[in-house]
Formats: C-alpha cells, structure tokens, sequence
C-alpha cells in the first residue's frame, strides 16, 4: 500500500538565496498518464518501471517494464499482482503480492527472467517498497498502521542488514524511501500528520533528519549525492503540497507547488547526466518521478521534473 499518513483514506496508498540561484527544474509532464491508475515509478540508464492497475479494476496492480524505444512488458506472473521498486542497471526488484502475503522479488530487465533475492530478505511477514543501489538493498517489514515495522539496509553479497529504525505502534507509519549510492531515505510518522525524513549515510552510520516545518513530511527519495526530495503539505490531500529538496548542507528548495487539489504519493529520484568539469561549472541534471494524485477522484498518474543543479565554482 503506497500514500500519505493523515491522508492515507483519500491517496490509498527553507533554503538561502546561494541554492535558490543554483538549482532551476522543469515543469512537470507525464510520462505514464492514462485511463489506468498508475503508480510507483523506478527508472535506471535505458528502463522504467512502473505499477499499472487492471482493467476494471483500479486498485489491482501490475508490474510493467519498458525498455526505452520498446514496447513495455509485464513483469510479475500470473496469480500475482505487485508494485514497481527501483533499478540498478539492468536489475529490477519489485514488490510481489500472492494471496494474502507480500515479498521481494528481483528481475533481469535484460533477459527478462524472475529472480528471488538472497535468502534472509522475505520472510512470513510482510516485506514491500524495495529499492536497489549496487551490492544494497532497502525495505520495509510489516504492515503499515501495524504492531512492529522496520526499515531494513541489506547487503545482498554479503549478507550484511542493518535496521535502520523500528516503530512499534498501531497509530504510526515508518516506510522505506530509496537508497543510492552511499545514501538511503525513509519516513516515520508518530501519528498521522507528525511525520519526519531521515537520510542515512551508510559508510559513516549517521542519520540526519530533514528540516520540520509543521507540515506533513512525505515520499521521499535520494541521490547517491545525498539530496533528498520529498513532499510536504497540510494534513489533507491536495493542501498546498509542494516538491522540495533537500541538499546534503541543508539548504532546503521549493521545485514545485502543486494546485489545489492535487498531491502525490512517491518520488523516485534518477541520474540523466552529469557534464565533466568545465567553465563555468559542471552541471547535474536529476530526474525525479513522481504519483501524481487527483484527490477528488483518487486517479493517480506518473509525472516527472527534472532539477538542474549547478554546483558552485571551486575558488583556488
């Protein structure tokens, strides 16, 4: 189940003038927007993926891959339905729902084979919002609203796990944001609407929290620099919801406010190039995907931006 605390019944499921001058992004535009809900997006060098609901159905969901210039093509099997997670070069792994139980499952976008993922990963509980960088893994444990949940770092080689944060109350709502490169993202709500981000730093063991502004903190997502995006709004969907970052120095940036109305669920955070050095400075552009949600009728869309990032000349 993917969404907003506070606003989980309707969804289902500041920074100073130097980084304001740094940084511009696009406008949003859809990238998967039709009569289907769709939702959870994960893209990496030539794939995206993406959780696609049945006909007749809106709130079954599929797994479907794309190649770009192919056709897409569905991911998990028959008897199965499931949520897209993240992408590490041509590795997919992707949230698997059978009966009444959810795990992790791995697939090669390549030769489009089903993986299961070291052993140790899935267990009787219920294991979702998987994503991947290199040898790490990240997840969540348990239901949401339930007695025991978790936020799980695993290497997949060497059998190394780490939790990252534990919430055991029926009240709250702790859920696994994104890892990339050194960096891993997630969510714990107390309540409803009191909800923080950490971003944790694996070689050193840190986490930071996220600045609090006493709004609702929501979806989040990191690049292997250590920015982080996420949302923030009232406590009903669609009250002045804005797509901020966060830079690993603290300064903290608006990319878009949505309308009235309108929200989203989850963000996804994808490299689209970085320039070498060379005068005036080297840019880094960052693709970030996101569920966009109509609150009125619940339809959810995919939507992207893409954040431009200037990094500042180094004075010698």
């Amino acid at each position: 189940m993917e969404g907003k605390p506070g606003k989980i019944l309707v969804l289902l499921s500041v920074g100073g003038l130097l980084a304001a001058a740094a940084s511009a992004s696009t406008a949003p535009a859809p990238v998967k927007a039709s009569s289907r809900n769709e939702d959870t997006p994960a893209a990496g060098g030539e794939y995206f993926s993406w959780a696609k609901s049945r006909r007749g159905h809106p709130h079954v969901f599929d797994v479907w891959a794309q190649r770009e210039g192919s056709a897409p093509f569905k991911v998990n099997g028959s008897g199965t339905s499931g949520w897209s997670g993240g992408i590490d070069g041509t590795r997919l792994v992707y949230q698997r729902l059978r009966k009444r139980n959810s795990d992790i499952r791995f697939f090669d976008l390549a030769t489009r084979r089903r993986i299961d993922p070291p052993a140790g990963v899935n267990t009787k509980r219920w294991e979702w919002r998987p994503t991947i960088s290199g040898d790490w893994l990240l997840y969540g444990r348990g239901v949401i609203f339930g007695s025991s949940q978790s936020v799980i770092l695993r290497n997949i080689v060497t059998g190394e796990e780490r939790v990252l944060d534990t919430l055991r109350s029926k009240s709250g709502y702790l859920q696994a944001g994104q890892v990339a490169g050194t960096y891993a993202v997630w969510l714990k709500c107390t309540s409803r609407e009191t909800c923080n981000i950490y971003r944790y730093e694996i070689v050193s063991g840190t986490a930071t929290q996220m600045p609090t502004t006493g709004q609702v903190l929501y979806a989040p997502s990191v690049t292997s620099t250590g920015t982080t995006y996420y949302g923030r709004s009232g406590p009903a969907c669609g009250a002045r919801a804005e797509l901020v970052k966060t830079t690993l120095d603290g300064a903290t940036v608006v990319l878009y406010s949505f309308p009235s109305g309108q929200d989203f669920s989850v963000t996804y955070a994808a490299p689209v190039t970085t320039l070498p050095p060379s005068p005036p400075s080297p840019i880094t552009s960052t693709r970030v995907y996101f569920s966009r949600v109509l609150c009125g009728s619940n339809k959810t869309d995919i939507y992207s931006t893409t954040d431009i990032e200037r990094t500042p000349p180094q004075h010698r």
